[in-house]
């Protein structure tokens, strides 16, 4: 059960603890930082806490883990091509998907994390006094085998495009996107270019609102552990947020 909204009274997490059955320190916890947040992950009790704690000024929903999309439902996008009142995106399979402008409810801007372990392994052959002792002078050396393993963490910008017209979202990432789209405009720079395009989509879904939250410290870090992803986990709690105008 998420919570989008806070009622400013100052024994609204009193209250909260108390219809979640909480301790008000954990309360405080679940609910700090930027909303929403999921209160309470399991309890066949969650529709009667979401109406209860709705009836005492918040906002709070129920929902479960296989509501929740990931990228296997997302277009994700290989190419733009603008068309009057919207544009047209390709896939990989190179198929294409009309969408209006008026289409899309929601921009969502954040950044998914990659991490990469690369293991290397190299051998050291040095002269070893110790063994050419005992050996009366047939074994003068010593290999020794090393092990490194370097993890590298890198973050990929994207924009998501949610829509309202029961099509799927539309995914892009700063780094499988061709940005010919651009046309004279197209920088050297693939970051640059992506912020351009997402500056142009913007502004042709101008009704669509523009959130960031997912990209904010902590958010999705503080995200309970699930069976499902945290950013899209993440992702989908500000949507469902913003259908509710939190």
């Amino acid at each position: 059960m998420a919570v989008g909204r806070i009622p400013e009274q100052a024994e609204a997490l009193a209250t909260a603890a108390r219809l979640g059955n909480l301790a008000l320190p954990d309360a405080g916890r679940l609910l700090a930082g930027t909303l929403p947040r999921i209160l309470v992950r399991a309890s066949p009790e969650a529709e009667a806490l979401a109406a209860a704690l709705g009836a005492a000024g918040f906002v709070a929903w129920t929902g479960e883990p296989a509501d929740v999309p990931t990228d296997e439902q997302r277009i994700v996008v290989r190419s733009l091509a603008w068309e009057p009142g919207g544009f047209r995106a390709t896939d990989s399979l190179g198929v294409q998907h009309p969408c209006p402008a008026a289409s899309v409810r929601l921009l969502q801007r954040g950044a998914r994390s990659h991490q990469a372990t690369d293991i290397t392994q190299t051998k050291e052959t040095k002269f070893n006094l110790g063994r050419a002792v005992l050996s009366g002078g047939l074994l003068l050396t010593k290999t020794t085998a090393r092990v490194k393993e370097t993890t590298t963490h890198t973050k990929e910008p994207f924009l998501l495009l949610q829509r309202g017209d029961g099509q799927p979202d539309l995914l892009i990432s700063e780094h499988r996107v061709n940005y010919a789209c651009l046309g004279a405009e197209m920088k050297h720079a693939t970051l640059a270019n992506f912020n351009l395009l997402c500056q142009r989509l913007q502004a042709l879904c101008a009704a669509a609102p523009l959130d960031d939250r997912v990209a904010r410290p902590g958010f999705v870090a503080g995200q309970p552990h699930l069976s499902v992803d945290a950013l899209d986990l993440a992702l989908h709690l500000v949507s469902e947020a913003r259908r509710r105008s939190c």
